[in-house]
């Protein structure tokens, strides 16, 4: 039987041998590669990113913003901090954050009224000012199914959502767009909640003066 001329040809057969061998190393390699971690260059970008937003949306807004995730498409109307402070009362010198009735007893329940803002706040979907368009009223429903009415301003750019107008727009985090509003979206029972809390508590700050005075 005759041999394959690779076999017979030296030349020929120590360069398939030279390929197989580089071939077998590389498939190797290419198994074993240990994961790549972010440049350092990456790292810096993206915190620089996060410091930005966090100076754009405060410390109650950014809470919201992180209860999201990155990689997927939201459109977020997150108060501002003024109207984090002045419609819910909710401070971040205030040890005890206002609560509604319908959130559990104890000494900080920031995170569950944000957490409550944000379903009514925060749809699955991109809306930017360009996507509604003028004389035009939107209807989007929200994470927890409230509906929000969204329309142009009719003075001005910026959108109005459920009564309450934008201060700054098109913010992006990951596929997140945020829009900070000079107000609270929230459902009727839920700002009857936020309400009576107010009253509470302004009842028991009046209280504590009054005994403050008395002693004095």
């Amino acid at each position: 039987m005759k041999k394959p001329q690779f076999l017979t040809n030296p030349v020929i057969f120590i360069f398939l041998l030279i390929t197989a061998s580089f071939l077998t190393i590389l498939i190797f390699s290419f198994f074993r590669l240990p994961e790549t971690s972010p440049a350092a260059g990456d790292h810096l970008f993206l915190r620089k990113l996060r410091d930005n937003i966090s100076d754009e949306l405060g410390y109650f807004g950014m809470m919201m913003i992180e209860m999201l995730p990155e990689d997927l498409v939201f459109t977020a109307f997150v108060p501002s901090d003024k109207a984090f402070s002045r419609d819910l009362g909710m401070k971040l010198n205030n040890s005890r954050p206002i609560k509604s009735s319908e959130d559990n007893d104890g000494d900080n329940n920031t995170y569950a009224v944000v957490s409550r803002i944000m379903g009514f706040a925060v749809v699955p979907y991109k809306i930017e000012e360009q996507d509604i368009k003028n004389d035009e009223t939107a209807s989007y429903a929200s994470l927890s199914g409230f509906t929000l009415k969204i329309w142009k301003k009719r003075n001005g750019g910026g959108l109005v959502v459920n009564g309450v107008v934008t201060e700054k727009m098109g913010l992006k985090r990951g596929k997140i767009i945020v829009h900070t509003m000079d107000g609270v979206i929230m459902d009727s029972d839920f700002a009857e909640s936020v309400a009576s809390s107010t009253s509470q508590e302004d009842e028991e700050d009046d209280i504590n003066r009054f005994n403050r005075e008395s002693v004095v």
